[in-house]
């Protein structure tokens, strides 16, 4: 970058020894705007995490997918944040499901955050729901102790 204005900064001071001092100040101008122009041009950055399938499709690594139901996409989200896999959730229109896209590059993350998710959902089914438990009890303890009957009287 540096050798090329100085190279375009050579080529204009022989090119403009002839010239007249309004053409200069034009050339300079030029050079201004074209330099200013090329700092604020950026490359851009890839974007990772969660994202659409266009975006994803569009960092040309490849693609795999997984299929996952609709009621665990919010756990798997943050297992697969965790482990930093750059993914895009599909749902499949009329049906509760979703494809998960993710890179090929992603791979082997991606089989031990399925592992932890897959582990995570079996561990939820086994263990015991804390309200039916609840709701359990209750009817026990109404059904062993004797109906009471409330009485609300205002006294004057």
């Amino acid at each position: 970058m540096q050798e090329e204005v100085e190279q375009r900064t050579v080529t204009l001071i022989v090119n403009t020894a002839k010239l007249t001092e309004r053409e200069l100040e034009k050339a300079l101008s030029k050079l201004l705007a074209q330099m200013k122009a090329d700092r604020q041009h950026k490359p851009v950055k890839e974007k990772h995490g969660k994202m659409t399938v266009k975006q994803l499709a569009e960092q040309n690594r490849g693609m795999q997918s997984i299929e996952v139901s609709d009621e665990n996409i919010g756990s798997f989200n943050r297992v697969a944040r965790k482990y930093g896999i750059d993914f895009a959730p599909f749902k499949v229109k009329g049906e509760n499901r979703y494809l998960i896209f993710f890179k090929d590059a992603d791979q082997d993350a991606m089989t031990a955050a399925f592992k932890e998710y897959t582990d995570k959902t079996v561990m939820r089914e086994k263990k015991p729901s804390v309200l039916a438990a609840l709701q359990k009890f209750k009817e026990l303890v109404a059904s062993l102790s004797p109906a009471r009957e409330k009485r609300r009287e205002r006294e004057r």
